[in-house]
């Protein structure tokens, strides 16, 4: 079972600092006051699925929007199996109206929009703290990024997932163990990362939800997600093995409002919205850096069994990430001198320390 990193422990005090500042004390002067009265808003949040932390830990940030905005805002939570939807589209639901309020994950929406996925190039980080590092340099391109894509839809928090796992019928102890394992994906990422060019696997792409009974059946192998994600949807019951994480595998989501949605609210509700949503974000992180290590020991006390990647797969992982993920999401994006490839050469790469080369290949070169 692993312990939380050298990172972890001061992230987790400065977040608790950060909320008790925020939500208590006699100094209001950093909170916005309700001056408008006799309005009403009803919402409803589409997150992923409500068996997952952070559809769960989101419900304060519900509660409290309602009570701080005297009732006058109402949000109700919903998800994608609710709706009948994969979320792969969940840009285009939000820039259309169909969706309101929703979750909006780079690794489903980053076949259209690869460039969502820059911080999100798994196999690349040798740590969560990596990862932290990449996602947070991009948060605030992120929020334009969405802002233009959904037609001026507006970001009020983020969600994290934990770290990913490979869940599978077999150990999975040696490269030669990945040869052909039908494995779910949630992203072309990963399936650049495990497919024939990278891990050797057979990576397939299917919804969340439908994954349970695929595994069940024998349609799938094993599958790919977070631990607690897994512990969620009773992964354990159908998968024998538990290997992993891959290090700096964490996922930032982003809670977006539709544009017009979002331009109906008055000054003051905006306002709280994007208060509560920053200390949602923080109490997020800390509820997924939490989940990172106790979900692991309970999908091992639930009867899987668990093995870390050696060195040598570790090594392996890399050089995938450095000779598959990398060049593979550089060419989805536009190639070298594209807006995406840019944006992870000028912020992404100096924290990985690899960067995309004008001929497409990923090296230590900066560009």
């Amino acid at each position: 079972m692993r312990k939380l990193q050298k990172f972890t422990l001061p992230v987790l005090i400065g977040i608790f600092l950060l909320i008790l500042a925020a939500c208590g004390g006699d100094d209001e002067s950093e909170t916005t006051s309700v001056a408008t009265t006799g309005e009403s808003f009803e919402f409803q949040y589409v997150c992923v699925n409500r068996t997952l932390l952070p559809c769960q830990v989101v419900q304060e940030y519900l509660d409290t929007v309602n009570t701080r905005t005297d009732g006058q805002i109402e949000i109700q939570l919903s998800s994608y199996p609710e709706l009948g939807i994969s979320g792969f589209d969940m840009i285009r639901l939000l820039q259309d109206g169909t969706i309101g309020l929703g979750e909006i994950y780079s690794g489903f929406v980053g076949g259209e929009f690869p460039i969502f996925e820059a911080a999100n190039l798994w196999g690349v980080y040798n740590s969560v703290d990596e990862w932290f590092e990449a996602s947070e340099a991009l948060q605030e391109d992120i929020k334009a990024l969405v802002s233009r894509e959904t037609g001026g839809g507006q970001i009020v928090g983020f969600n994290y997932y934990s770290s990913n796992y490979f869940f599978t019928k077999n150990p999975l102890d040696t490269l030669d163990d990945f040869s052909g394992v039908k494995t779910r994906t949630h992203s072309n990422v990963l399936s650049d990362l495990i497919g024939p060019d990278g891990l050797g696997a057979n990576p397939q792409t299917m919804a969340f939800a439908d994954v349970y009974p695929a595994l069940e059946r024998g349609v799938l192998d094993g599958a790919v997600t977070c631990g607690s994600c897994a512990v969620g949807q009773k992964w354990f019951e159908v998968t024998d093995y538990l290997t992993g994480p891959v290090p700096g595998t964490f996922a930032e989501t982003f809670i977006t409002f539709n544009g017009e949605e979002w331009n109906s609210l008055p000054a003051d509700f905006k306002a709280i919205l994007l208060e509560e949503g920053a200390l949602h974000s923080e109490r997020a992180k800390a509820a997924a850096l939490n989940s990172d290590v106790e979900s692991e020991g309970k999908l091992i006390e639930l009867g899987m069994t668990h093995s870390n990647f050696t060195d040598d797969m570790l090594a392996i992982i890399k050089n995938a990430a450095k000779d598959s993920v990398i060049p593979k999401w550089a060419e989805r994006a536009g190639g070298f001198g594209s807006e995406s490839v840019d944006l992870y050469n000028s912020k992404i790469g100096p924290v990985t320390g690899l960067y995309v080369q004008p001929d497409g290949t990923a090296s230590s070169t900066p560009q």
